[in-house]
């Protein structure tokens, strides 16, 4: 009988430690579930708050622009005032719904000088307000060598071939097909390597956004002196940055939306997100 009992209490030990663990497996995939709920309600907040303050922005200046019509001058101080500092970027909209919550600023892309289109003399000069002229030369010709390069290995051997043909018969130098451009100033960090630092210095006047004209009022004297594109009085380009978020949460969504700027209102160039 004392063998028997043993036997039985070892039993129930076991059985009270193997229902524990269960316990704790079952409690610890619940509370795992319950965050991962938590996060993607939290990211879809964030990213329609996100998409909120574009819509905002969007809205706002669209209305102004239909409001001015053809009266430039009103038109171009209105767009002026978007963005009051050359260097930084004006807040705009700081808004919520519920318990999400978005901060939206404006950029004048064309008071920036454009990485994919300022050539390496372009490059060079605005480099060298940070760093030395030899220096600033390296990084100019390694960010053209990387865009000229990802061109030559993205262009199809036919159509090479056709132009090549082509520019024989015309009596002149094959000139490249496309020219694939730089979509993030984090990309162009990457090729430049340990003058990642120079870069930094000057991010804030340097896109990859352009369409190749320069709003004078706006841009430094550095981005007039470095530009070769057109020069205008008001912006033509404009990037909207709204970042949503849900209050309480630390996940965040970024968007970066471009707009051409016409008379009859914004048109869409590029749409960028990423979480923060």
């Amino acid at each position: 009988m004392r063998n028997r009992r043993g036997v039985a209490l070892m039993v129930v030990l076991w059985s009270v430690a193997l229902l524990a663990t269960l316990t704790a497996m079952a409690t610890s995939a619940a509370r795992m579930s319950a965050a991962t709920a938590t996060n993607i309600r939290s990211r879809a907040v964030a990213r329609a708050m996100a998409e909120s303050g574009v819509l905002a922005a969007t809205a706002d200046i669209g209305d102004s622009l239909r409001v001015y019509g053809n009266d430039a001058a009103h038109r171009d101080a209105y767009l002026s005032r978007l963005e009051p500092s050359v260097m930084g970027a004006a807040a705009m909209i700081d808004d919520s719904l519920g318990e999400g919550r978005f901060a939206v600023t404006i950029v004048d892309v064309s008071a920036r000088l454009d990485v994919n289109t300022a050539g390496v003399d372009g490059l060079t000069s605005l480099f060298a307000t940070a760093t030395s002229t030899g220096t600033a030369r390296t990084m100019a010709e390694q960010i053209e060598s990387a865009i000229v390069g990802a061109q030559t290995l993205n262009v199809d051997a036919a159509a090479m071939a056709r132009d090549s043909l082509a520019a024989m018969l015309l009596g002149r130098e094959r000139s490249p097909l496309t020219r694939l451009a730089f979509e993030s100033l984090d990309a162009v960090r990457d090729v430049v390597g340990d003058n990642a630092g120079v870069l930094a210095q000057v991010a804030s006047q340097l896109t990859v956004d352009g369409d190749g004209r320069i709003n004078r009022r706006a841009a430094s004297r550095a981005v007039l002196a470095a530009a070769s594109g057109s020069l205008v009085d008001a912006p033509s380009r404009l990037l909207i940055v709204a970042r949503g978020w849900e209050r309480g949460h630390p996940l965040s969504r970024e968007i970066e939306a471009v707009y051409d700027v016409a008379t009859d209102g914004l048109h869409l160039v590029r749409w960028r997100e990423r979480d923060r």
